[in-house]
């Protein structure tokens, strides 16, 4: 059995998941279970592979060693230090990602 890399959603990304939970939920609390169960799955799939996400295309970003992960319409940020998945954000892909991630 492949061993599990710790996957921890540092206090941005917590904020990030709770808010998109709280939003979509608004709508439908089943369209809620099911995104949660989808980040869920993302992050499962992390600790199995670290490197399943793709790195950033922005150069500033990939300097910066992040990664991120599609949850379609989101995007999970994350890099891999320590023998840990930090992941810093949790973003919509319409927003300006670049600049929430290089100057927050």
């Amino acid at each position: 059995m492949k061993k599990r890399t710790e996957v921890r959603l540092l206090p941005q990304a917590e904020e990030d998941f709770l808010e998109i939970i709280e939003y979509v939920s608004e709508d439908s609390l089943t369209a809620a279970e099911k995104m949660t169960q989808l980040f869920e799955f993302a992050f499962e799939n992390l600790s199995i592979n670290p490197m399943v996400g793709r790195a950033a295309r922005e150069n500033r970003l990939r300097l910066l060693g992040y990664r991120h992960l599609l949850v379609s319409p989101y995007l999970i940020f994350y890099r891999v230090r320590n023998e840990k998945i930090l992941i810093h954000r949790i973003l919509h892909g319409a927003r300006d990602y670049l600049a929430l991630l290089t100057y927050s």
